[in-house]
């Protein structure tokens, strides 16, 4: 079978990867390099060379499977594997105090972590009603502006602060952020009691990328800086016209792609009307991010600092990554675009485009990601994910994968490495 992927993220990488052993593939990114959303940039810091992610940055590895799986797949060690705690806070830009302050370790008595009051009841509630949400499976319909109006009435500041990190995340207004699926914002959060951990990959979340594409470059055909401008169908198989102009006939096609993208390919295409309506209800905002040397965004009081230091300015919250805990160094990333100036020593920056997980677009993203019995134009990547993570989307892939190929022997071991643990 001639399987066409349009997009090179790693949602459109882990199919080819699955996929390029059994079928003839051909994988089509506008962009000139692979990764979408992972960017990652090499630095020098007192002699010594670091590698810092821009875009995707972070996994949580035991609740990853194929994340692990994928990783050791593409050639990255154990040891390259950094493991860091997620420590957090949240303040106001005027005010020295901070909302909240989570633990930096188990046994933190240097920072004044948040234990109790209303602020840490709330965050707690929120954790785990969101957990027994998805654990069941809930409606995407409920908003989190219902369900924080069901609990009024709370303290305004304890309100921000449950909406500060997920319009930080999403890109978006403290008001808007009221308006995303309250199960969708939710799966995003920890119990506040608990020290989450994370992990970075040590030569930045492209060499994810770069390990999978070279891993199955003599099976698959690439063609980097020359995306999909439209999908046809050519008797019972389809043509990918590519921004060249260029046709490519296959018997399937995958849509790794922003959603706007896919929708655009599709237009004129019969029987694609319902897909197309789906696909417009995913909205975005774009996120600009920093790579700076100076502790721009941080808190003054550096027993606040945290891996993750997200303040607020009046309707909008913006977040600072600190590379210490995980690297040991003063590097940081930062959300820049809402902010009067820009970092003082600033390496670098690039822009992302973050969605928005209203509850229309979770139910469309749900629906894009069923797939039926001989469906042969199929979505995956973040257009059918409603809670949007690096495991998310190659499951994602792993969906479609089990579709074309169920016999995969990659699929297989896949399958059986997850099963196993």
């Amino acid at each position: 079978m001639r399987v066409g992927i349009a997009g090179g993220g790693i949602a459109g990488l882990t199919l080819a990867w699955l996929l390029g052993e059994s079928h003839e593939v051909l994988l089509l990114e506008e962009r000139p390099r692979l990764g979408g959303n992972a960017e990652s940039v090499r630095t020098t810091v007192l002699g010594s060379p670091y590698v810092v992610d821009l875009g995707v940055r972070e996994t949580p590895v035991e609740e990853s499977p194929v994340w692990r799986y994928m990783a050791a797949s593409a050639g990255i060690p154990v040891e390259d594997l950094v493991a860091t705690i997620g420590s957090r806070v949240v303040f106001r830009e005027d005010e020295r105090s901070a909302l909240w302050v989570s633990a930096a370790d188990p046994g933190d008595t240097i920072r004044p972590v948040t234990t109790g009051g209303p602020a840490y009841r709330a965050m707690a509630r929120l954790a785990g009603e969101s957990a027994r949400r998805e654990a069941e499976g809930a409606s995407w319909d409920l908003t989190l502006d219902e369900l924080l109006n069901a609990w009024s009435p709370l303290p305004s500041s304890v309100e921000h602060l449950l909406c500060a990190l997920p319009a930080s995340l999403h890109g978006c207004t403290l008001d808007e952020v009221r308006n995303l699926s309250a199960r969708a914002v939710g799966a995003t959060l920890t119990k506040p009691d608990g020290v989450p951990r994370t992990t970075y990959l040590r030569f930045g979340a492209t060499s994810l990328s770069e390990g999978l594409a070279a891993d199955c470059s003599r099976s698959v055909k690439m063609l980097l800086g020359n995306g999909l401008r439209a999908v046809r169908q050519a008797g019972a198989g389809f043509e990918l016209v590519d921004t060249t102009g260029a046709a490519h006939p296959v018997d399937a096609v995958a849509l790794a792609l922003p959603a706007d993208h896919a929708r655009a390919s599709l237009s004129g295409m019969p029987g694609t009307s319902g897909w197309q309506t789906a696909l417009n209800t995913v909205a975005y905002r774009e996120v600009t991010y920093a790579l700076h040397r100076d502790p721009y965004g941080m808190p003054e009081n550096r027993r606040l600092w945290s891996a993750g230091n997200t303040t607020m300015d009046g309707h909008r919250s913006q977040t600072t990554t600190w590379y210490g805990p995980s690297l040991g160094i003063d590097l940081f990333v930062s959300q820049v675009d809402h902010r009067p100036d820009p970092p003082r020593e600033e390496l670098a920056r690039s822009s992302f485009r973050a969605t928005l997980p209203t509850p229309a677009s979770c139910w469309a993203r749900q629906r894009l990601g069923e797939i039926e019995a001989g469906q042969r134009l199929l979505f995956l990547g973040h257009c059918t994910t409603p809670v949007e993570t690096q495991e998310a989307v190659m499951r994602s892939a792993l969906a479609v994968a089990h579709h074309l190929a169920p016999r995969s022997q990659r699929l297989r071991r896949l399958y059986n490495y997850v099963e196993g643990g």
